[in-house]
């Protein structure tokens, strides 16, 4: 081999950059990703998240009457299947939330941002018999301190139910609920 042809082979090799390992995110064989088997076992916790779900959503307005419109939640593996990311539509607004198991501290952590008027917020809960429960506590403009409390239950292949409520000294008010059936 000449000395050129050396130069240009260790070239070649260091400009090549690494293959991310991508294996486990969607894919036109899997759809929605696929759990890394290295993530903590807590993702199966939330499994049934991998899919495309309709949805009819009610929500408690401000002169307290409850409306109610459609709604799409998807959600997929994230992270190289070591998360859960979901994404929601609604007409005027849109989310998305990144779902983790946070193993040193044994909880779900999840990051909610918002638009239009944007908005964010960590809520940090588990399993709870069969539900999975999710706090965060807040604090009113008049100084007062709750909880909003988001609480997945009726969990199945073909879909889930979705609450939430504002938790004050006084008890728990469901002001948002979802019923959602697995498209894909």
């Amino acid at each position: 081999m000449n000395v050129m042809t050396l130069i240009a082979a260790i070239l070649l090799e260091q400009a090549a950059p690494p293959i991310p390992d991508t294996q486990y995110e969607p894919s036109v064989a899997h759809p929605f990703g696929q759990p890394n088997p290295a993530a903590p076992a807590e993702l199966a916790q939330f499994a049934f998240f991998a899919g495309a779900f309709d949805c009819t959503d009610r929500r408690l307005g401000p002169d307290g009457e409850w409306v109610e419109f459609p709604a799409i939640w998807n959600g997929h593996y994230f992270l190289n299947g070591h998360a859960i990311q979901d994404q929601y539509w609604a007409p005027g607004f849109y989310t998305t939330n990144i779902r983790q198991f946070d193993e040193a501290e044994g909880v779900w952590k999840v990051g909610f941002f918002s638009e239009p008027g944007y908005s964010n917020g960590i809520w940090t809960g588990g399993l709870e018999g069969e539900d999975i429960v999710l706090t965060r506590p807040l604090t009113r403009p008049d100084g007062t301190e709750i909880i909003s409390r988001l609480t997945f239950s009726d969990i199945s292949d073909s879909g889930f139910s979705w609450s939430g409520a504002v938790v004050t000294d006084a008890g728990a008010r469901e002001n948002w609920t979802s019923l959602c059936v697995r498209r894909q």
